[in-house]
């Protein structure tokens, strides 16, 4: 009887060997890339204006994950709109590196330009990115139970909590210009004595938004200002524009098929509102910052008057030269994106 050799299992051993030092070396390759990607993302963005301080990175996740680890992370941008955390966590599979799952797990504050900073605490607070070589990539933003907490010093937040907030920004397949936008507040607790409070009535609320991001591509730039302002001068807009805020059985909903924005920054077009179960949501607006109360109480009258035995009004909101209007009614100051 013939007998076997041996040497396939060392032959099977060294391959294996192989296969994992080859995987290796290629893990620590993306590594030391990404630490270097961030480097250079640091440099460009520093240029522009922002400042950012972390802790040296840390990445971890050998053989099959990429966990990249900042701590004390500050960054801030030219309009001192920014994001400060202890602890940031981004993860992605060492095969797929075009998506990454992001999560606060001690919480993070949000800057608000003048208006200072707000702490957010939550029961999660992720974010997910894909499709980075696409602009703009998909980006997806939950919020988990949130409570918002103004730090010393800062302007009161319009809210104090909510059961989940939500933003999407998810390019449509099959057109690389249009992206779909959703904004997504749900059970949000208004500040006692603020504007949201006097427009609920003091109940909790619901906010949703979306709209079709037309022009897409042209969303790039080192900030936030000069991405929009990218985006309006090549033709951006929004379409398909649904907005609706609920407060128990009473909601005001709004649509638009088409909405630009000026080189100020500010809303152009019209926006269809119809409100149903009372006109609070006017008369809260005359405590919003740059309205004009008398004008403000001028459309609560006309809308009271016009609401009907259901208590429902129709109006329409027209965007122009910087400001909203009414019927013949000046309100205040267009809504401004940057």
């Amino acid at each position: 009887m013939a007998r076997r050799s041996g040497c396939g299992i060392p032959a099977l051993f060294f391959l294996i060997l192989l296969v994992v030092s080859g995987w290796s070396g290629y893990w620590w390759y993306l590594s030391s890339q990404i630490r270097s990607g961030l480097a250079q993302t640091e440099t460009r963005l520093e240029a522009a204006g922002w400042t950012i301080e972390h802790a040296e990175p840390r990445i971890d996740g050998w053989p099959f994950r990429v966990q990249v680890s900042l701590d004390e992370v500050a960054i801030t941008g030219p309009s001192g709109h920014g994001l400060r955390s202890g602890s940031l966590r981004a993860e992605a599979n060492a095969y797929q590196l075009e998506h990454w799952v992001i999560v606060a797990p001690q919480g993070l504050e949000l800057g608000r330009g003048s208006k200072g900073w707000v702490a957010v605490e939550a029961q999660a607070l992720r974010a997910s990115i894909s499709g980075l070589r696409r602009t703009p990539p998909r980006v997806v933003v939950e919020f988990s139970q949130p409570r918002f907490t103004p730090t010393a010093g800062s302007e009161p937040f319009p809210i104090t909590q909510a059961e989940r907030l939500v933003i999407n920004l998810i390019p449509r397949a099959g057109d690389e210009g249009q992206a779909g936008l959703l904004f997504d507040l749900a059970q949000a607790t208004p500040r006692p004595g603020g504007v949201l409070a006097e427009m609920s009535e003091r109940r909790p609320f619901d906010l949703s938004a979306e709209a079709v991001v037309n022009n897409a591509r042209t969303l790039s730039g080192a900030t936030w200002r000069e991405a929009l302002t990218a985006w309006s001068q090549g033709g951006g807009s929004l379409s398909a524009v649904r907005l609706e805020a609920t407060a128990g059985e009473d909601f005001a909903r709004g649509a638009s098929d088409r909405l630009t924005v000026d080189a100020n920054g500010r809303l152009q077009g019209a926006l269809a509102a119809h409100l149903k179960g009372g006109t609070a949501p006017l008369a809260g607006l005359a405590r919003a910052p740059g309205v004009d109360p008398r004008a403000a109480a001028a459309v609560t009258l006309g809308a009271q008057l016009t609401s009907g035995l259901r208590g429902e009004t129709n109006l329409t909101l027209t965007f122009t030269n910087g400001r909203t209007v009414i019927g013949p009614v000046s309100l205040g100051p267009a809504p401004k994106l940057f």
